[in-house]
């Protein structure tokens, strides 16, 4: 795939609107609508959630949004993001991408939202939004899905690497840049049909069928998680079957064992018979 995040470069206009100085590369196409003003990102969030099904698809969802008293207070109305050219050219980008995006706006945030439905989670490449031109995804970093008869499991052992994030010039800009984007509040969810087992999640929900990382923009951040789960049916019939078969094998040596004591109480009245008859 297209590194999406190529299109946003940098530019200054008259009026001091500050865009981009280079292509930030996030997590796929969170890349091109978290940079887009530098001067929002201290008050962004953004979001990132994969939602697992038992059959190995899954439904990818970024939502990023920014705080709309932070707007006001800079003057900027969601009048003018709607407007803005490069935010346009990231929707057509996301578009192309087979994603469907919307715009999103609660009484506190306005941002947007970009959806993709995937027949197989293993075929998805979480991070390819941060890699630069010409590099590899990392398959290791892949969700990894198996189903068979007695069990559905799901693993991630990810090392999501945020560091290409900032900026690597000395210049006044690129710091500035570089302090605007460490304060991003960046989420990683994943939700799970069944209870998750081992990770090292942020946060884990009540039902624990829902982790949240917090990623940190600059480092890399390791997620980790499990979760399996074995039918109750499947081991319920197993049950069944095994315990069948033992009272069948039961049953059978019974029978022959009582088969061979008739037999021998016979063959002793045989005898007995017979010396009776010779006396």
């Amino acid at each position: 795939m297209k590194n999406v995040g190529a299109i946003l470069i940098a530019r200054t206009s008259k009026k001091g609107k500050i865009k981009m100085k280079k292509a930030v590369q996030i997590i796929s196409i969170i890349a091109i609508l978290a940079v887009t003003l530098i001067t929002l990102t201290g008050c962004m969030n953004i979001n990132y959630e994969i939602k697992l099904n038992n059959d190995g698809s899954a439904e990818i969802s970024y939502l990023m949004g920014y705080d709309k008293q932070f707007l006001k207070d800079m003057g900027i109305s969601t009048d003018t993001l709607k407007n803005d050219e490069t935010m346009g050219e990231a929707k057509a980008s996301i578009e192309s991408e087979g994603y469907t995006t919307e715009a999103y706006e609660d009484d506190n945030t306005y941002g947007f939202r970009a959806t993709k439905s995937v027949e197989n989670i293993e075929d998805f490449d979480i991070e390819l939004g941060l890699l630069t031109e010409g590099e590899q995804a990392d398959e290791n970093n892949k969700i990894k899905y198996e189903k068979n008869l007695l069990n559905t499991k799901f693993a991630q052992d990810a090392k999501l690497d945020l560091t290409n994030m900032l900026e690597e010039s000395t210049e006044e800009t690129s710091a500035m840049l570089n302090t605007m984007i460490k304060k991003m509040k960046m989420v990683y969810k994943i939700t799970l049909p069944f209870k998750a087992g081992n990770n090292n999640a942020t946060t884990v929900s009540k039902d624990g069928k829902t982790l949240e990382w917090v990623l940190m923009p600059g480092e890399i951040n390791e997620v980790k998680f499990e979760a399996a789960k074995s039918p109750v049916i499947i081991y319920a019939i197993m049950v069944i079957v095994i315990a069948g078969i033992a009272v069948a094998i039961v049953l059978i040596i019974n029978k022959n064992k009582n088969k061979s004591v008739v037999a021998e109480t016979e063959n002793k009245e045989e005898i007995k018979q017979d010396e009776t008859n010779h006396m």
